[in-house]
């Protein structure tokens, strides 16, 4: 079984929660919102002049300022970092920056007083707009309460410096920043909601688009002209497309699945089974893991089933081409072998023959007799007599020659290199060989054999003159032997 994880689209995408892309648009709003801050702190520290009797000068105040602003863009930087850490780290370090704001902010109102000798209440719809960004309506309500406490323990620890009608201003002041705060809060909520699935339907889309793409690359190469190559090919490009433990395997019995929906066991992930038809053989059974949330279990089983059927039309082709090369193998065969006695015929002998190195010798073989044992057993033994001596010439020939029937009671041998004494030798034990009598079913049969032996000259091939000169050699031997018979059978009828 593989258990080897390919690359996958996954992975390939950087960690980020579903929030990221929303947060990203709200938090450039926020920084426009803490430059404003700043602006008008500065403005504020530039404008403001000691009351007389004042703890505080205008220098000392415009340090303070000016010490708050760096510090509230210094904290910015934090803000920034928090949005590209990971999920445990980004909520540590939105807190530090939120809180660090609301106590930069209350140091503010605290130093340059409460409405009406100052306006720099204002400034806290920075920091309760922070946590209304990072931790909702619920850290916006956490926050407000918080400085509401801070402002209140002010008041009633000196109330020598706050001036009259402080209190009932910011009774009044403390709940209209809540809810002049809520509706920008909710809205910043939709917002990094509404980009959030959006930013994931694009990601998913992103994601399908990889998948497709790596689809039509693993596909190309899917279709190979053999049966375990597409196979293997198929594993390899289920992986590819995150699939693990992928197996392609022959079905035992029932066991095997069908084309289902796939079986999901725990944990968030899909065992998709698929079957594999081979055209005229057993067909084999697909299985992989699909692991991910449900969305991408989906993708992926999608994937995998155009790859499933690629493979599907792979096999097929492949079993197609198969079935080709046995029907362009036989044809071959049919064209080039006798199909009486599965010798080689004259075409086959002389496309061999342009294959053998060196000389030729060639014995062109002529069954003599042949004729009365089809006149006298029929042509079954005719048949079955050609067959035995097509046995009985291979045995002789052995391995270095190559043996061909010509066609009716006619044979031919070709030996690469051999001499005319190799030729001789050879001719006369095919002339022993097939002077034995042969046992056939229908009666025993006696023949004889005329030889005609050629050779080509060093560096020459041509057969089919070679085949010319060993037949004409061949009736040459055949007319002798039947000028001798006819000279014995006149002097055994001549008178005493």
């Amino acid at each position: 079984m593989t258990r080897h994880r390919g690359a996958t689209t996954r992975d390939r995408r950087l960690d980020a929660g579903s929030r990221h892309g929303g947060r990203s648009v709200a938090e450039r709003a926020l920084g426009q919102i803490r430059l404003v801050a700043v602006a008008l702190l500065l403005v504020g520290g530039a404008g403001h002049h000691p009351a007389p009797g004042a703890t505080l000068d205008r220098g000392q105040a415009l340090v303070l300022v000016a010490v708050a602003a760096v510090v509230l863009l210094l904290v910015s930087v934090v803000s920034s970092r928090a949005g590209r850490a990971r999920t445990g780290r980004r909520s540590t370090l939105a807190l530090v920056a939120t809180a660090a704001d609301a106590l930069v902010v209350l140091g503010v109102v605290g130093t340059a007083g409460l409405p009406p000798r100052s306006m720099a209440l204002v400034l806290l719809m920075l920091p309760l707009l922070e946590a209304a960004l990072w931790f909702g309506l619920v850290g916006l309500a956490v926050l407000w309460t918080l400085c509401s406490a801070a402002l209140g323990v002010l008041v009633v620890t000196d109330p020598t410096s706050i001036p009259d009608g402080a209190l009932g201003v910011l009774v009044v002041a403390m709940p209209t920043l809540l809810l002049a705060t809520i509706p920008v809060a909710m809205l910043a909520e939709h917002l990094v909601a509404q980009v959030g699935r959006l930013g994931t339907a694009r990601a998913a889309a992103d994601d399908r688009a990889r998948l497709l793409g790596d689809l039509s690359a693993i596909t190309a190469d899917i279709f190979p002209l053999d049966v375990e190559s597409v196979l293997s090919q198929l594993v390899r490009g289920a992986q590819q497309l995150g699939a693990v433990e992928v197996t392609v395997a022959a079905p035992v019995g029932d066991a095997a699945s069908t084309d289902g929906p796939g079986s999901a066991p725990p944990g968030g992930s899909t065992v998709l089974r698929r079957e594999l038809a081979v055209p005229g053989g057993t067909p084999y059974a697909f299985r992989a893991l699909v692991t991910g949330s449900a969305d991408e279990v989906a993708r992926r089983v999608e994937a995998l089933d155009l790859l499933v059927a690629q493979a599907r039309v792979g096999l097929a082709n492949a079993v197609l081409v198969r079935q080709l090369e046995r029907l362009k193998q036989t044809y071959e065969e049919q064209a080039t072998r006798d199909q009486l006695t599965g010798l080689l015929n004259r075409r086959g002998l002389v496309l061999r023959a342009e294959q053998l190195p060196g000389r030729l010798g060639v014995l062109f073989c002529d069954l003599d007799g042949f004729k009365a044992v089809n006149d006298t057993l029929g042509h079954a033994a005719g048949d079955e007599l050609l067959t035995e001596v097509a046995h009985r010439l291979e045995r002789c020939v052995g391995p270095t020659g190559v043996l061909g029937r010509m066609g009716g009671d006619e044979f031919v041998v070709v030996v690469p290199g051999a001499s005319e004494v190799d030729l001789t030798d050879l001719g006369l034990r095919i002339e022993g060989e097939l002077a034995r009598s042969f046992v056939l079913p229908a009666g025993t049969a006696v023949i004889g054999v005329s030889i005609g032996a050629a050779s080509t000259a060093v560096g020459e091939q041509d057969l089919e003159a070679l085949l010319t000169q060993a037949d004409r050699l061949m009736y040459e031997v055949k007319r002798s032997r039947a000028t001798r018979r006819s000279g014995r059978a006149e002097l055994t009828g001549a008178p005493a």
